[in-house]
């Protein structure tokens, strides 16, 4: 134990949830003086101090640069005593666990102490409430010499709530427990001292009241000029994050765009945030999310998040104010959003879907209170078109094309009214064509892409938006990856080259926007793939390795982007490998090695990688274990072939036929013959005929004893 030597009178331990009472819970414990007349005085703790500071708190302490582990362990081994902040989300935080195992393992049991702010103690213990469980596991038992969990503890806990002790007296409480007085007589003393307080306050209340009846007069007039200049200030900010945010997204400019969020911000945190009137609050939310989107395209997932969650809090409390008010129901539905977008682009499908589902039920619920409002009608077609999006990465496409067509028809109705949803309109074509693409059914899927394109070339000059472009972009590019995946590289060429073109022309009018040169460096890479199935390998190096140049930039935005780190890193690995084949060079296992760890270092609980994410992992770990059995790795070969079958398997039994190519090459590597002449019928009866099936036909037909399946592919032409 630390004792009088110790640097830190306590530690507070809790979840990022429960910040704002650890902040309060902090500055309270510090800034309380302890009565005089017991300053001084012995106790069974030690000697009575004046102040019971400093105070640890872990994100507030912590250095820059420092080891956070290390930090962490010196702070409790310095700490007299830990207070745990207790909440079903301390409950089911491994770091605060791990914080109080840590703590009791260096100062024993006797001095922790617990703080209720939420939750229900030992809630745990009855059935169907153990998500009300406010202590967590480490404070509920002893810890035994090996660090395990022993005997049941009936922890004595003070209460923030106010149906507890309330905030004044749970921090009393805590006080007297680590200095060793007496609850009753520290709150005995504070009452007379807030007593003596309140005598004084009256009598200077009493000489001031004089003064004040000669200003009252003034802080009227000033009151009614403020409240003009508010007024204006506020419709300014309403200008900005209405008619001037919608001019500025249709040009894509996203650095005025970040000086629009940031001036509104720095205006309301001039403000005082409890005198906030609703209307403030939500515009605040609103500069908020503004400041996440901007954070999304750069890049910044982690930040984006946080102004997202911040946005989310503010809307919840306001709709809690008036859960029947449309508007506070709306802003709550774009907060909802936000969080569940971000959690899908860092693959946390759950957690997404789950937060699609919830933005579902806000817009229905807005149908309802008026049916005849055409944004709330939208936000039906939103909420559905998100919640595809997530069925389409879970493997269930037809639960995602119900969801697609439901956006679709509500578009097509308001598209009369609403020229500029043309725009809206061609994405709904766009993610129908992906839900055909995923049931097998690509010719369906080249029809959407071309409804797509027909819809945006209609709208014509009706629609002064970047994003048109942009969509414009990626309809080329899928009819590209398309024609290829049905063997016909020829009719794919040209979509590619428009699509890069596009693409590129995007990116170069903001190159701040990190999404576009994302989408530029997709497009390219698939141009890559069709010119080297048309014999081009010049050419399609030359688009890799601009790619691969750019990938640093993209990487550096976000590390969390699964994407970027997964998608776009490895699709160009795995071309710049098979280039390396098809030119005859030397091939280094390093980078895919390196590539495949840091794979590995992703695949977290409650992320989930989806069916193309895992394609190309798979398609580096095949190319990677080929290079290590020609390298006579045989094992290592053999294991990389398993992990890529792996990922695959669960989407075996779907109409996924790159995964079924992909999976029969991997089958025929690991032995499994007749699994992969199976799955290569499955393959012959679909119109599936990508070049990577011609690779899976020689494969077969050099395997001993295996009976050949035929695939008619069209001629592979050499380009001129």
């Amino acid at each position: 134990m630390g004792g009088n030597g110790a640097k830190y009178w306590a530690f507070i331990s809790y979840s990022h949830r429960d910040t704002r009472a650890a902040v309060a819970l902090q500055r309270a414990l510090e800034t309380y003086r302890l009565p005089r007349r017991l300053v001084g005085t012995r106790t069974a703790v030690g000697e009575v101090p004046v102040f019971t500071k400093p105070v640890f708190r872990d994100r507030d302490e912590m250095e820059a640069g420092a080891d956070l582990k290390a930090t962490v362990r010196e702070a409790l081994a310095q700490s007299r005593w830990l207070i745990v902040v207790c909440s079903p989300a301390a409950a089911r935080s491994p770091w605060v666990n791990r914080e109080i195992i840590e703590f009791k393992k260096l100062h024993g049991e006797q001095h922790v102490l617990a703080c209720i702010a939420a939750g229900e103690p030992f809630a745990s213990r009855e059935r169907g409430r153990e998500a009300e469980e406010c202590f967590p596991e480490a404070l509920r038992f002893a810890l035994t010499p090996e660090g395990l969990p022993g005997e049941p503890l009936e922890p004595i806990a003070a209460d923030l709530r106010p149906q507890g002790d309330g905030r004044r007296r749970a921090m009393l409480k805590l006080v007297a427990g680590m200095v060793g007085v007496g609850v009753d007589e520290l709150v005995h003393r504070d009452a007379q001292r807030r007593a003596r307080r309140m005598a004084v306050l009256a009598t200077a209340s009493l000489a001031g009241m004089a003064v004040m009846a000669v200003l009252t007069v003034m802080a009227v007039q000033s009151r009614v000029e403020a409240q003009n200049q508010r007024a204006q200030a506020e419709d300014l900010i309403e200008f900005m994050l209405g008619d001037l945010r919608r001019k500025l997204d249709a040009v894509g400019r996203l650095d005025v765009l970040d000086s629009v969020g940031a001036k509104a911000l720095a205006y309301y945190a001039k403000q005082e945030a409890g005198r906030l009137d609703a209307d403030a609050l939500g515009h605040r939310a609103r500069a908020m999310h503004l400041i996440g989107e901007m954070g999304e395209q750069r890049g910044h997932l982690v930040e984006a998040l946080a102004a997202f969650q911040s946005a989310a809090d503010t809307t919840a409390q306001l709709l809690a104010r008036a859960p029947s008010d449309g508007k506070r129901i709306f802003d709550h539905a774009q907060s909802v959003y936000w969080v569940g977008y971000i959690a899908w682009k860092r693959g946390q499908a759950q957690a997404a879907e789950e937060a699609f589902l919830k933005y579902r039920e806000l817009a229905q619920q807005l149908v309802r209170i008026d049916p005849d409002n055409i944004d709330w009608r939208l936000e039906t077609a939103y909420a559905n078109q998100n919640l595809g999006v997530v069925q389409l990465d879970r493997m269930r496409p037809a639960e995602a094309l119900q969801s697609f067509a439901e956006t679709r028809q509500v578009r097509q109705r308001l598209v009369g009214a609403r020229p500029e949803l043309a725009f809206e309109l061609a994405d709904s074509h766009g993610w129908i064509a992906k839900a055909h693409e995923a049931s097998g059914d690509y010719g369906g899927a080249i029809a959407a892409q071309r409804e797509r394109i027909g819809v945006l070339r209609a709208a014509g000059d009706s629609i002064k938006d970047r994003r048109v472009e942009q969509q414009l972009a990626n309809a080329n590019y899928e009819l590209g990856r398309l024609h290829l995946s049905l063997g016909d590289a020829w009719a794919a060429v040209p979509f590619a080259r428009v699509a890069v073109q596009q693409a590129d022309a995007l990116s170069d009018s903001d190159s701040a926007n990190l999404f576009w040169l994302s989408q530029a460096s997709f497009h390219r890479l698939g141009l890559a793939e069709i010119e080297l199935a048309l014999g081009n390998p010049v050419d399609a190096r030359a688009n890799v390795a601009r790619v691969m140049a750019e990938l640093p930039r993209l990487l550096a935005g976000d590390a969390a982007s699964l994407n970027w780190q997964i998608k776009l890193k490895g699709r160009g690995l795995a071309l710049s490998t098979l280039l390396a084949l098809a030119e005859g060079h030397a091939l280094s296992t390093d980078d895919l090695e390196a590539y495949v760890a840091a794979v590995r270092r992703f695949e977290s609980p409650g992320k989930q990688m989806n069916a193309e994410h895992a394609i190309v992992v798979a398609a580096v770990e095949l190319l990677l274990g080929d290079a290590l059995d020609r390298d006579r790795r045989h094992e290592a070969a053999s294991a990389h072939w398993r992990s890529a079958a792996g990922r695959l398997q669960p989407f075996a039994n779907t109409d996924n036929y790159p995964v079924l190519t992909l999976l029969a090459r991997l089958q025929l590597r690991l032995g499994q013959h007749d699994v992969g002449s199976a799955l290569a019928e499955r393959l012959q009866a679909s119109n599936y005929r990508h070049p990577a099936t011609a690779d899976l036909v020689n494969e077969l037909s050099r395997g001993a004893g295996i009976r050949p399946v035929k695939f008619s592919l069209k001629e592979r032409r050499n380009a001129k």
